[in-house]
């Protein structure tokens, strides 16, 4: 089986990544840390942001800083404009973020996207190097090591990353400064990792 860029979108509308069960415990974690973080932010960049829903979210919570979507499905970034018309949202690959400079986001948040993608150190590159201050990751974990499963319905390879296969694939320019994991039913964890740039 190989990695499919098109998965979500040969999925259509169909595809809704379960927002429809709402603020969950590691959802609610990533929108605290987004507004605790605020103060110090001028703008946000949400790395495969599917249809908008964090950033619908984030408003209702009183984000007011700038923000930028981006997401490699085209029936995606059109879901997100009619959900959000008056945020902006682009086409982008996590593992090729070459249309943005460097150091181009205070905060930039990338959730929900390593545990699909192979190549997961590239797209951890990508995000620190876009990164001015902070940068925050959610996928799949375990505490044993690192497998993957192919969700054969979907078209999906899913990656359950490890610890330390996380840590040592973001560059020494930034420190760790949260972790938490979250226990799932029909998985491992959702395992969170919040990293600031050293001054």
């Amino acid at each position: 089986m190989q990695y499919d860029k098109a998965a979500w979108q040969k999925m259509g509308n169909s595809f809704t990544n379960n927002y429809e069960i709402g603020i969950t415990d590691f959802r609610q974690n990533i929108i605290d840390t987004v507004i605790k973080l605020q103060p110090e932010c001028s703008n946000l960049l949400d790395v495969a942001c599917a249809d908008g829903w964090f950033i619908e979210q984030l408003r209702k919570f009183g984000f007011n800083k700038n923000y930028l979507g981006v997401d490699i499905t085209p029936n995606l970034i059109g879901r997100a404009k009619n959900r959000m018309p008056n945020e902006t949202f682009t086409l982008g690959d996590a593992m090729e973020l070459g249309q943005l400079a460097d150091n181009d986001f205070d905060f930039v948040m990338c959730v929900g996207i390593l545990m699909h993608i192979p190549d997961f150190r590239r797209a951890i590159m990508q995000a620190c190097r876009v990164s001015k201050k902070y940068v925050m990751f959610s996928t799949y974990g375990t505490y044993m090591e690192s497998y993957d499963v192919h969700d054969e319905k979907n078209s999906f390879l899913n990656y359950f990353y490890n610890l330390k296969d996380i840590l040592t694939s973001v560059p020494p320019t930034f420190q760790l400064m949260e972790f938490k994991s979250f226990k799932r039913q029909n998985f491992d964890h959702m395992f969170q990792y919040l990293f600031k740039r050293a001054e």
